[in-house]
């Protein structure tokens, strides 16, 4: 995490020094050229005025940094003040009142928003409760800083320092360093020099520094110069090091190393030598690329500094954002327990937890997960299983797979066969075996030249032909539930889904649905296909599956295929498989992100917010150049033809290309431009992201 957001102090224990530390880091950035401002999240123990309640612990920090914010800023600042000196969910629950950690983290960004770097100050310890379930680390994870540790240099440091840094690799955080403060007089001897590295090689950690005890602070108002001078010269900057490694621009300079961004200068020369772009043009290498060098909830940051909303998803993946607190620290607990184990004759923890989670998210809960790697991964593992569960039956004819025209699976030789899309696959078509092509319910080119609105479904009779002249040499029919992605973003009604699952039925042709884009709440459903009530045989599931974090995706099958793989009395195994399939740091995050979907009602949110995102695109209707406006979820596309004689997808290129100069990330589907944002984009954001592109395609 980029520390040009701040640092979160926190302490060992009650009166460790936080306050005088978190002074002298802001005094130090300050000096440095850094816009900072101090924040402490809750203050107990705080004093009534005239004016109102204070924090003395930020008054404090203000006073030495030389600092007069306003009364909004104060109010941000310190958004937490209790009189009673005790634990900060007692303090609350004696006021009558709870205290939200996104109220922190509202007030830590509005901050944000006006000055360069936050330094926030905790209350206690780590482990400090906040609320009935909350500590004070879940508000560090929130936050996602880079954590300082202040300890004392004194007799049983030792243990109660690394007991504080042991939780903080535990949950995942970042620790930056270690601050020792002198809370007595006297602590300069052989034992506290010790003690300190000590703990330095025990944690793996750097020393930041050791600030001297200053009886002086105890006066009502300590001089800011004594302060200052009481400092050791370079306390953040031990040899060979700097505090501030990670902060771009004048910081850097002032402090002697060379901004950040010094050692991306190359990246792209490196880049247009080395690296091979996915889905990417070689003329448009030529000019470099933004270095994606960090993310954060809804945007990606470049190294230059620029800001990016992720409109797409980074692929249709990052349903919750970037470095989510409780993604990020699932991920590195498993790390340090178990990197990868194979699943063949031996099971691990993680993907136990996640295949019985998958299960029962279905109708029918009786399921079985096998994992793989990505989504066309997955979709290879459904043909394969379709295609054996027929020959494990001794109806060896069925071996043939019916599927949209349109549609999109992935990019491996399977995936491609089902999934055939010209612009992309024409070279690999000698190689691809023949599927039964059925024609795509697109709503936007409706053979009945009927809408929406009075659709009565004339098109399933070509679908209906289709699968019941091949019906019994059709292991499954598989599609993309309601929405083909790839193929530029084509809608059809729940409706057309639903009869297709009653047709595969009465044909007992097997129905594969590839929820590897809809899934997990993008369509305002945990999985698209329950728009049409409907119970597949096969699904496939990817991307959101992680969050986009890591790879993993999975084909969850029906029980009753499941069975005829049995071993007995006919070997009907299924020799299938991948090196890191269900492979344990990304199964951690998998089972962590379901949780996250339910317990913050992810899902429902996602469908409101959909609702927002539909409206907004409403506005570009009759707008000159735009046709076919459609949306589903947190889903919406429109499709642009030719104006002022430049095409559909030249208009499409150019508005992508200006939008990323406002700082958003869209990608065209030829003439095609939609937004898929994370599902936990806000309302407000929506709009302005639609005005936006409005304003945009108005212009281009």
């Amino acid at each position: 995490m980029s520390a040009t957001r701040g640092f979160f102090i926190t302490g060992t224990d009650t009166d460790a020094g936080k306050t005088v530390a978190t002074a002298a880091v802001l005094v130090s950035l300050r000096a440095s050229g850094i816009d900072a401002v101090p924040m402490k999240a809750v203050q107990t123990g705080g004093v009534r005025s005239e004016d109102g309640w204070h924090s003395p612990d930020l008054d404090f920090c203000l006073r030495m940094a030389e600092l007069e914010p306003d009364r909004d800023e104060l109010r941000d600042m310190a958004p937490y003040i209790y009189e009673p000196a005790c634990s900060p969910h007692l303090a609350a629950a004696l006021a009558g009142c709870e205290i939200s950690v996104e109220r922190i983290v509202e007030a830590f960004h509005n901050l944000l928003r006006r000055h360069q770097c936050v330094v926030v100050e905790g209350a206690g310890g780590l482990l400090a409760p906040i609320a009935e379930t909350t500590t004070m680390i879940d508000l560090m994870a929130a936050l996602g800083l880079p954590v300082i540790l202040v300890a004392r240099p004194g007799l049983g440091t030792i243990n109660h320092t690394m007991l504080s840094v042991r939780e903080l690799e535990r949950s995942g955080l970042n620790l930056y360093g270690i601050i020792f403060c002198e809370t007595t007089k006297g602590g300069r001897g052989k034992i506290e020099q010790d003690n300190m590295e000590t703990i330095s090689r025990l944690a793996k950690t750097r020393v930041l520094g050791r600030i001297a005890h200053m009886p002086e602070l105890a006066q009502a108002h300590p001089p800011t110069g004594l302060f200052r001078a009481a400092l050791p010269p370079g306390l953040f900057r031990p040899a060979g090091d700097s505090m501030f490694i990670e902060i771009q621009g004048k910081c850097a300079e002032k402090t002697g190393t060379q901004p950040v961004r010094k050692a991306f200068d190359n990246y792209n020369e490196i880049d247009r030598a080395s690296l091979w772009h996915p889905y990417t043009k070689h003329s448009a290498t030529k000019d470099g690329f933004p270095v994606i060098a960090r993310g954060e909830g809804v945007y990606l940051f470049d190294t230059e500094g620029n800001r990016y909303l992720d409109a797409i998803s980074s692929w249709w993946a990052c349903n919750l954002g970037h470095s989510n607190p409780r993604l990020v620290r699932a991920l590195v607990r498993q790390a340090r327990e178990l990197q990868h184990s194979i699943l063949g004759n031996l099971t691990h923890p993680r993907a136990v937890e996640l295949a019985s989670a998958l299960a029962g998210l279905f109708p029918d809960t009786r399921r079985r997960t096998l994992f793989a790697s990505d989504g066309a991964s997955a979709v290879e593992a459904a043909l394969r299983v379709a295609l054996q569960y027929w020959h494990n039956r001794a109806e060896s004819g069925r071996t043939r797979f019916a599927a949209f025209e349109d549609a999109y699976h992935g990019d491996t030789i399977g995936a491609m066969s089902v999934g055939y899309l010209p612009d992309f696959h024409a070279a690999y078509r000698p190689i691809l075996f023949p599927v039964h092509k059925i024609k795509t319910p697109d709503c936007s080119a409706c053979p009945a030249g009927k809408s929406r609105t009075d659709c009565d479904m004339e098109c399933f009779s070509l679908i209906e032909d289709a699968v019941s002249e091949h019906a019994k040499e059709l292991a499954a029919v598989i599609v993309e539930p309601l929405c083909l992605g790839a193929a530029g973003m084509k809608m059809y009604p729940a409706q057309c889904l639903r009869r297709l699952g009653e047709l595969c039925r009465e044909n007992r042709v097997l129905l594969i649905v590839d929820e590897i884009a809809m899934g997990f709440g993008r369509t305002g459903r945990m999985f698209a296909f329950e728009h049409a009530g409907i119970d597949p045989d096969i699904v496939c599931v990817g991307k959101g599956l992680s969050g986009g974090y890591l790879p993993i995706s999975a084909a969850v099958v029906k029980e009753k295929i499941f069975e005829t793989f049995a071993d007995e009395p006919i070997d009907h195994t299924f020799y299938h498989g991948h090196t890191f399939a269900g492979n344990p740091v990304a199964a951690a995050v998998a089972v962590e992100c379901l949780d996250i979907y339910r317990e913050e009602n992810i899902v429902e949110k996602a469908e409101r917010t959909g609702k927002a995102l539909a409206a907004g695109f409403e506005a570009l209707r009759g707008v000159t150049g735009v046709t076919n406006i459609r949306s589903l979820g947190m889903i919406s596309a429109f499709d642009l033809t030719e104006k002022e004689g430049v095409t559909g997808i030249g208009r499409a290129r150019r508005i992508c290309a200006d939008m990323l100069k406002k700082g958003v990330l869209i990608r065209p589907l030829g003439a095609t431009l939609y937004l898929m944002p994370p599902l936990i984009t806000d309302e407000n954001l929506i709009t302005k992201t639609v005005d936006s592109l409005l304003e945009t395609v108005k212009s281009v």
